[in-house]
Parts: C-alpha cells; structure tokens; sequence
C-alpha cells in the first residue's frame, strides 16, 4: 500500500512541478495570465512542492521493502519525458522572473494589469526633452525621451508627460505603444519597451528554452534507465536535490514577487534556473557534487573560525 502510494506521489511530484512551471512560464509571459494575483502565482507551486514533500514521505517509509524486494519494472519513457519538460519549462520560468520591468516600475505595470489594463498605440503630442542615448540594440539607437501623450480614460482624455525609449529619436505623431487602465487614471501610464533591451533579453530566453525543449527530453528518454534508477530514494541525493530545488523556488518566488532590481533579480534568477540541472548533475555524479559541497562547507567554517579568532 505505501508503495503504491509513493508511485502515485512521484507521478504527482513529476506532473504537479510541469505544471508549476508551465503556470510560471505562462504568467511572465503570456499577457492574459499577468492579471495573476499573488496566491494564484504561488499556489501551483506550492501544489507541486507538496506532491514532492508526499513522495520523499512515502519513500522514507517504503525503503526498508525496497531494500529486500526484487523491483523489475521497465523504465518509463514518459516519466524521462516529463522529467527533461519540466527542467527546462522551470529554468525559462525562473529567468522570465528576472525579464522586464521591476522595483517601482514593474509593480505599476503588474497593478494597471490587474485593473483590466489595455495596450494602445497613441501618438506623441509634443516633444518635451533632448533625446538621450542609451545604447544600440539589434544594430539600432535607442533613445530616452520625454513626451506628452493624450490618454483616453473612460474619465475622458488627459494630456500625460512621460519618459519613453525609442528607436531613433521621436517626432511628434509619432505612435507610441502604451499600457494603461481606463479605470484607474491614478495607475498612470506604463511605456512598452518591448523592442529595447527587454525585449532582447526575452528573446535569448525564449530561444534558450526552444533549443532545451527540443533535446532535453529526447536526451532523457535515450537514458530512461538512468532516471528510473532516480526513483529509488537514496538520502545522499534526494534530500541535497530537494533541498536545492526549495532554495530554487524561494528564489525565483522573491524575485517574480518582489520585483527586485536587476542587480538582485537577475542573479537569484540564474540560481534558480540553475538548480534543475544541479540537481541533474547530483542524481548522476553524487560524489563529485557532494565534494564541492563538502569543500564549500569546510570553508565557510574556516572563514567564520579566522573571524571569530580575531
């Protein structure tokens, strides 16, 4: 019986955090699914975390049987499949955290979301400021300007003065893509910068993820009898992985939650896109891994050992 419920909890582990990290992919970057609060962000993951909290349980408890139990069974191609699915849809999820706006900006952005924001091409009234170089991006200036747009809120058209980035320098007439809420004039209005460096980030993302998608699976379903092997719980290697992928999710949940500055986001971001595939690296060399974690360790306690003897 505790056997049967530990396959059940494993397929529910495997389905439950594609799941996870499909919902995550699909709210940073499918548009309708933005309008996501934050218990609606956080509970597919919690769900997938709790599927994996039953299977670690259930295995912990079956070990002793397994132990004496001859277990002959065919590895399963869509276990291996879901598996590589999941690693990669969780890595594009946790970088898309990171991608767009952040701090003060993408918490506007994220609020005229949420109040039923539109997206409209409104044309520049007048120019007010110097064009200010940023950089090139696809080969092209891009350009800091200060604008007044004609925003029409169902309160009725109100005259906006904003900072917009541009490729070459605007003119008036100009169109300009913007996000705002009809409703909510007090919501202001967001410029979108999805030609400039956001965008390029976006796109390195996406095609990272398309190129993953496109191998990782096949790669682990040709070695289907490694990742079976995985299933039998060892506590060398499953409780460091599973401690990895909460410290992965606590990451990528600040940052996609937090809106931190780039200078913070980003690096917890790769952390935690990077932690499937150390726990990859951990289910098929745990040795080595765990010499660099025994090493990290060793010196930290010497670093805090030399402070306190100061």
């Amino acid at each position: 019986m505790v056997r049967g419920w530990g396959r059940v909890a494993g397929w529910a582990a495997a389905v439950g955090s594609v799941g996870a990290a499909g919902h995550g992919v699909a709210v940073a970057l499918v548009p309708s699914w933005q309008r996501a609060g934050d218990v609606e962000r956080v509970l597919p993951v919690l769900v997938a975390v709790v599927c994996a909290v039953g299977w670690l349980v259930a295995a912990v408890v079956d070990r002793r049987r397994v132990e004496v139990r001859k277990e002959v069974r065919r590895p399963s191609w869509l276990l291996a499949g879901l598996v590589g699915v999941g690693m990669v849809l969780a890595s594009v999820a946790a970088l898309a955290q990171a991608n767009g706006p952040d701090e003060a900006e993408g918490r506007q952005l994220r609020r005229i979301v949420q109040a039923d924001g539109v997206e409209r091409k409104l044309a520049i009234v007048a120019v007010r400021s110097e064009s200010e170089a940023l950089g090139r991006v696809n080969r092209r200036q891009v350009y800091r300007t200060t604008v007044e747009l004609e925003v029409p809120y169902e309160s009725g058209r109100r005259t906006v003065t904003i900072p917009v980035e541009t490729h070459g320098r605007p003119d008036a007439g100009e169109l300009i893509g913007v996000r705002f809420a009809p409703a909510a004039p007090e919501l202001g209005v967001h410029v979108d910068r999805g030609m400039t460096v956001d965008g390029l980030g976006l796109v390195w993302i996406l095609v990272l993820g398309g190129f993953g998608l496109l191998f990782t699976p096949i790669i682990l379903v040709d070695h289907r009898e490694d990742v079976h092997a995985w299933r039998r719980y060892r506590p060398g290697v499953h409780l460091p992985a599973f401690a990895l992928l909460i410290a992965g999710v606590g990451a990528a949940g600040y940052v996609g939650l937090a809106l931190p500055s780039p200078w913070l986001g980003w690096p917890l971001a790769v952390c935690a896109a990077a932690t499937p595939w150390l726990c990859l690296a951990l289910a098929i060399r745990p040795e080595a891994l765990r010499g660099v974690f025994d090493r990290v360790v060793r010196g930290l306690g010497r670093l805090l050992i030399n402070r306190q003897g100061r």
